[in-house]
């Protein structure tokens, strides 16, 4: 894979950081906020609650991805983007166009979720 090209997928990794960080600090500010806004009302507590749980799920799940960057880009500085870490093979442009940060070519992928 060229510099040009590697370089266009870490500007592409850059900004999703950005925005992930983004949403993060409005999440923390909004958990905040229901933390306490607790309503002495118990239907309404328990709305607030749920919306609580729905946004604690996506820190987490927008946490993994924020590592999912960083090791994306350090295997940018290492020099071994673009390698599947099961079989060596160059992960194709078309599946790293989808998402920049995979691990595993498509062959792998397939075998690991156990499809033919």
């Amino acid at each position: 894979m060229d510099k040009t090209t590697i370089e266009q997928f870490r500007e592409k990794l850059t900004q999703r950081r950005q925005r992930i960080l983004e949403q993060l600090g409005r999440n923390e500010e909004d958990l905040a906020w229901l933390e306490q806004s607790r309503s002495p009302e118990f239907s309404e507590e328990a709305q607030e609650e749920t919306a609580a749980n729905s946004l604690k799920a996506l820190d987490h799940q927008e946490r993994r991805e924020l590592l999912d960057i960083q090791r994306a880009l350090n295997k940018m500085d290492d020099g071994t983007y673009g390698e599947c870490e099961r079989c060596g093979a160059e992960i194709g442009l078309p599946r790293l166009s989808a998402l920049p940060m995979a691990r595993l070519c498509i062959k792998c992928q397939t075998k690991r979720e156990g499809r033919k």
